[in-house]
């Protein structure tokens, strides 16, 4: 490197201090500027300054025995002098008269390693903000861009079964859904010509013992009817109805999550999913404690496998990693039979493990994306079905839907007034075969002694409210 020996430079240094002076001597590791010694790896740049000055030639006569013949004078008189010395000696002919760069020997004195760490120094961008613009998709493609690529894996078909055990994560804490202006609600028909009779839970479970005794219309039969009504339902006014028709699309069908917990409400939900599934819905459903399928629910739960449909009771953290990873269609339904009109939560999920899944899910349900979703059956869990108050407000679902099945609830309107549901539920009851002589039958149910369902299957009513 004794080319850039005398070469007037300014180095430019990493801690930003920058020196000037000649170079004595340059090799890989070092560089001497007169007296001073740097190391090359304390160096970030080197600008050159002003190059060494040419050795000038000497005009001397030719070697000795050396005869060199000369021309004669020519006379120059008439040519007119340049004003002006030009300028391409200077610059050019100093350029001309360097060396070769030596680039290995300059490639060698770069430090990748400073630098590349300077940049991760001065990187201020988020890491996930980063992985946000390199994962977006273009919105507009060329007209030879318009190819579908690859598709994602689907593993429908190989989600677990129900025999897998639970082992549960630490809950997490849910935010409460804040209460409203104090107001008496009551609930009308969608016609809004008359207000609705509500049923305690104690007059549901009566009527339902009745229609079984008196009238051969058992815990089967009700069910059966109420899961097809309930179908009929969901696929009009929340699936989409005429876009599960196969035959006219090739997409995948889309995906009903069944939260499962135990009793009437799960029983029937398992019924619904069944109907669902009939149809070409995907149905998984979740099972927070396998120990609470019993009896019925656990017969109407082999009879919704069967048909196809997906039940799984593993740690709240697979389901996730089923619906996020390995299934290629979006919930489109979230269908809440934790719990129904049998009690409260914390008298069905007595267990710790229980009630640690419980709170991931309804923590999970209750985010912004899934809480437009969730379609509950009879009353919202977490709430009293009677009075509609919240022991555990931490663990009431915010339903979109809620769905009565046969006669409304007492607590709904409870619920309303307490400022435990909001403005935005709509609300449906469905016919579950319940004979309307029942209602004739007992005096204190002839509140009820009307045709609830003639043309319709299903009926929409509406929560008004006046303010105190």
């Amino acid at each position: 490197m004794t080319e850039f020996v005398n070469y007037r430079v300014v180095l430019h240094f990493k801690d930003g201090t920058e020196t000037l002076g000649v170079i004595s001597n340059v090799d890989s590791s070092q560089i001497c500027l007169g007296s001073d010694t740097y190391q090359n790896s304390l160096v970030r740049d080197l600008k050159v300054v002003q190059l060494p000055e040419m050795p000038k030639k000497k005009h001397g006569s030719g070697a000795a025995g050396t005869h060199m013949s000369t021309p004669q004078s020519v006379s120059r008189a008439d040519t007119p002098k340049v004003q002006k010395q030009p300028d391409w000696g200077i610059d050019n002919g100093n350029v001309k008269a360097l060396q070769d760069f030596d680039f290995a020997a300059n490639l060698a004195m770069f430090d990748k390693k400073s630098v590349f760490a300077d940049f991760e120094k001065n990187k201020h961008t988020d890491v996930l903000a980063r992985l946000v613009s390199l994962n977006k998709t273009s919105d507009k493609y060329d007209n030879d861009e318009n190819v579908l690529t690859g598709q994602n894996s689907d593993n429908w078909h190989n989600i677990g079964s129900l025999s897998q055990r639970l082992t549960l994560p630490t809950p997490s804490a849910v935010p409460a859904k804040p209460s409203g202006l104090a107001k008496l609600y009551s609930l009308r028909y969608e016609d809004e010509s008359a207000v609705v009779p509500l049923a305690s839970p104690v007059q549901l479970l009566e009527i339902e013992r009745l229609s079984a005794e008196n009238f051969s219309a058992n815990q089967k039969a009700l069910t059966e009817v109420c899961a097809a009504n309930l179908y009929l339902l969901i696929l009009t006014q929340i699936l989409g109805g005429s876009r599960l028709n196969q035959r006219k699309n090739h997409n995948l069908p889309p995906l009903v999550l069944l939260l499962v917990g135990g009793g009437r409400s799960s029983g029937r939900a398992f019924a619904l999913g069944r109907h669902l599934t009939n149809h070409g819905v995907r149905v998984l459903a979740y099972v927070v404690s396998a120990d609470m399928l019993e009896g019925d629910t656990l017969e109407l739960c082999q009879q919704f496998e069967k048909c196809g449909g997906k039940v799984v009771s593993t740690p709240f953290d697979e389901l996730l990693d089923i619906l996020l990873r390995q299934l290629d269609t979006p919930v489109e339904l979230i269908v809440d039979s934790l719990q129904g009109l049998e009690g409260q939560l914390s008298d069905l999920y007595y267990t710790a493990e229980s009630m640690a899944t419980l709170t991931r899910v309804v923590g999970w349900a209750n985010e912004p994306q899934q809480s437009c979703k969730v379609l509950s059956l009879d009353i919202s869990a977490g709430l009293d079905a009677g009075s509609g108050t919240a022991s555990l407000p931490a663990l009431v679902v915010h339903s979109r839907y809620i769905v009565s099945m046969g006669l409304p609830l007492s607590g709904l309107v409870h619920a309303y007034n307490n400022g435990t549901l909001g403005d935005d539920v709509t609300h449906y009851a469905v016919d579950v075969g319940v004979p309307n002589a029942v209602y004739r039958s007992r005096s204190h149910l002839r509140k009820f002694d009307k045709f609830w369902f003639c043309a319709e299957l299903y009926m929409r009513h509406v929560a008004k409210s006046a303010a105190i």
